[in-house]
């Protein structure tokens, strides 16, 4: 019998486009053999099915089904690819959790925890892993531009503490920028989490759970060009803004420790289906950057390109999702 799939968009954040594209994309690959694919548009208090002539159907959240034609759709799961919260953040987890549906992404801990990059960077440094000099400041503490000087050098970058994208972030390199760049920050967060800028390869890795055995995808060395000179959301979703160049221009001894720091982080963070790890690699010394647990699945995305490396098609990189969710039901 074919499953039902709720396969759920939207979000409260910037990267709601993102997130409509990374579902049609889903959609586009799942069989329709095997399953029925609903989408789902979460947008605040709005939570509607969107049918295939674009009409509206809510969602009861008491259970949560859509009314079709007279009758109640129940799901066998949640595939979701919301970036940024209620998706990213272990809010809607939580709510699946309650619900017993199971889903795609990362468990409500795991998600909070990854989301928040403060907390987690906190965590993967007991485990020997390297990361960037940084600070974090609440919307009620905004700091003047001598305490943070005093505890990271420029030039640094200061980011949403939640959030993903790189939307809020801003490359500061003079002292002047600082203050501007937090306000900047507070319109996306009420926490600012200012990290210094480590000269280096920009190096991403993918990876998820297929029949039981964790896949590591090939590394991705990112170039942007952009005139800000990282992977900002411009050069995320701007054609030609960035290389992504897959395999990375690196050594095999490099690659070797990406991809086993990735399997690493991906077991003691207790990660669940795709997600991708950032790092930058200096001096011989490989940075842990943060960990995407619903990474973005458009045409233009990372974990698609590094899939499609090693010959497997997007067909089978959902399937293989979806099969090992169903599985653990």
């Amino acid at each position: 019998m074919k499953k039902n799939i709720a396969l759920v968009a939207g979000g409260d954040s910037g990267e709601y486009v993102i997130s409509v594209n990374s579902a049609r994309i889903i959609k586009g690959n799942l069989d329709s053999k095997k399953y029925n694919v609903y989408l789902i548009l979460i947008t605040g208090r709005k939570w509607v099915h969107i049918d295939d002539e674009n009409v509206e159907h809510p969602v009861d959240k008491n259970d949560f089904t859509i009314l079709l034609k007279g009758k109640k759709v129940f799901f066998n799961c949640a595939f979701i690819t919301i970036h940024g919260t209620p998706g990213e953040d272990g809010k809607l987890q939580g709510y699946f959790d309650l619900m017993g549906i199971p889903y795609t992404t990362s468990g409500l801990l795991q998600s909070s925890l990854t989301f928040n990059k403060h907390f987690c960077n906190a965590l993967v440094t007991n485990w020997g892993i390297q990361i960037a000099r940084s600070v974090k400041y609440n919307i009620d503490k905004k700091p003047d531009v001598a305490e943070v000087l005093s505890k990271v050098n420029l030039p640094v970058f200061v980011k949403p503490n939640k959030g993903g994208s790189s939307l809020g972030t801003t490359f500061v390199k003079t002292q002047e920028q600082l203050l501007p760049a937090i306000e900047y920050c507070l319109e996306h967060d009420d926490e600012v989490f200012i990290e210094e800028y480590i000269h280096g390869i920009e190096l991403t890795c993918g990876a998820y759970i297929s029949k039981g055995e964790l896949v590591i995808l090939p590394v991705t060395e990112i170039v942007s060009k952009t005139e800000a000179n990282f992977f900002d959301y411009k050069a995320k979703y701007t054609q030609g803004a960035a290389d992504e160049i897959t395999p990375a221009r690196v050594s095999d001894e490099i690659t070797r420790i990406v991809q086993e720091t990735t399997a690493f982080l991906y077991r003691k963070l207790e990660l669940k289906g795709i997600c991708r790890l950032d790092y930058i690699y200096s001096e011989g010394r490989l940075y842990f950057l943060e960990a995407n647990i619903t990474p973005g699945m458009s045409e233009r995305s990372i974990v698609p390109q590094q899939a499609e490396y090693i010959g497997i098609s997007l067909a089978e990189l959902f399937s293989d999702v979806l099969e090992e969710t169903l599985g653990k039901k």
